[in-house]
C-alpha cells in the first residue's frame, strides 16, 4: 500500500512537472525557441594567372602554355565553374575559331573537368559537379596557344570571365 502511494505520488509529480514545462514553453514563459537559416555562398578568386602573356611564332616557338589557378570557398554541397570567352583575334583572324587556342582543367575532387585540350566555344563549363563544403580548394585551368604560318603576325587580346554556381 505504501508502495502504491509512492508510485501514485511519483506519477502525480511527473504530471505537474510536465504541465509546468509546457507552460514555460508558452508565450510569457521561460522557454526559448531558436531557428537559424544559413545561406549558401560561393566565393571564387584567382590565386595566380590573372594575366597570361603568350610569346609565340611559327618557327622558334610555335606553342606556348600557361595556367590560371582558381580558389573556391563554399558551403554548398556541390558547384560548377563556367567560363565565358571573348573573341581572341589578330586583326580579323580569330584564334579560337581557327582552332589555335585550347583549354583543359583539373578538378580537385570528384567533379568532371576538361581532361583533353579543347577549343573553347563562347561559354563552357570548366568543372562540373565538384564537391562543395570547402574553405579553399584549387582548380587549375590550363591554356595552350599553337601558331603556324596561317596565323598573321600581331597582337591578340581576350578576356575570360569565370563564374561559380551551385550544382543542381
Amino acid at each position: 500500500m505504501k508502495r502504491a502511494f509512492l508510485v501514485a505520488l511519483l506519477i502525480g509529480a511527473l504530471v505537474v512537472l510536465g504541465a509546468l514545462g509546457a507552460a514555460a514553453a508558452r508565450k510569457g514563459g521561460t522557454g526559448v525557441k531558436v531557428r537559424a537559416r544559413i545561406g549558401g555562398q560561393i566565393v571564387l578568386e584567382i590565386d595566380s594567372g590573372e594575366e597570361i602573356n603568350f610569346q609565340v611564332d611559327p618557327v622558334s616557338n610555335p606553342e606556348d602554355t600557361a595556367e590560371t589557378v582558381l580558389v573556391v570557398k563554399t558551403n554548398v554541397p556541390s558547384y560548377s565553374i563556367v567560363a565565358k570567352f571573348s573573341d581572341f583575334k589578330v586583326g580579323d583572324y580569330d584564334l579560337i575559331e581557327h582552332g589555335k587556342f585550347f583549354i583543359r582543367s583539373k578538378a580537385p575532387g570528384s567533379g568532371q573537368a576538361i581532361d583533353d585540350w579543347t577549343v573553347p566555344k563562347g561559354q563552357m563549363t570548366i568543372v562540373k559537379n565538384e564537391d562543395g563544403f570547402t574553405s579553399g580548394e584549387k582548380i587549375v585551368v590550363e591554356y595552350k596557344l599553337v601558331v603556324d604560318f596561317t596565323v598573321p603576325p600581331g597582337e591578340a587580346k581576350m578576356e575570360i570571365v569565370f563564374t561559380a554556381v551551385p550544382s543542381l
